[in-house]
């Protein structure tokens, strides 16, 4: 009968690696002035979150994430709902064979994580989460956390 060692090499080869990316997170997280500091909101993620109004320009507020190895992860994001947020928020996810855009309505289902779905991403340190302020309608566009899982 073959028994595993008394340390856990289940979680080490097989519990999944994920990580979570604040808008304060040092050096993780970078947008133009434009985004704008906020704490009003209840339902954040941490002490704050980054807001924008909407233009038909690119201002994209990034999370910067270190994945391991190239596979297939999780993209969750989280924000303050609002009635004043955007009814359709573009969030771009940087996979292995270009950008993918995730429209999210703010309006609702905040203060939870919500999944943009499931993607391939490449090996690397860099941007691979943003969101866009390009988007029609009116309402902010919200940047508070993102969270990357390997699946």
């Amino acid at each position: 009968m073959t028994s595993w060692p008394t340390h856990n090499l289940w979680s080490t080869y097989f519990s999944p690696w994920s990580v979570v990316v604040d808008n304060t997170t040092a050096g993780r997280f970078t947008a133009s002035s434009n985004w704008a500091v906020a704490s009003s909101l209840t339902g954040r993620y941490g002490t704050n979150y980054r807001r924008a109004a909407p233009v038909a320009a690119s201002d994209v507020a990034w999370y910067k994430v270190d994945v391991p190895e190239t596979g297939t992860y999780r993209v969750d994001v989280w924000y303050p709902a609002s009635t004043g947020n955007s009814a359709a928020t573009p969030y771009i996810v940087a996979t292995s064979t270009g950008n993918k855009t995730v429209h999210v309505d703010q309006r609702s289902n905040g203060g939870t994580w919500r999944s943009l779905g499931t993607f391939t991403l490449a090996r690397g340190d860099g941007n691979k989460v943003g969101v866009s302020r390009w988007t029609s309608g009116t309402g902010h566009v919200v940047a508070d956390a993102v969270r990357v899982t390997r699946v």
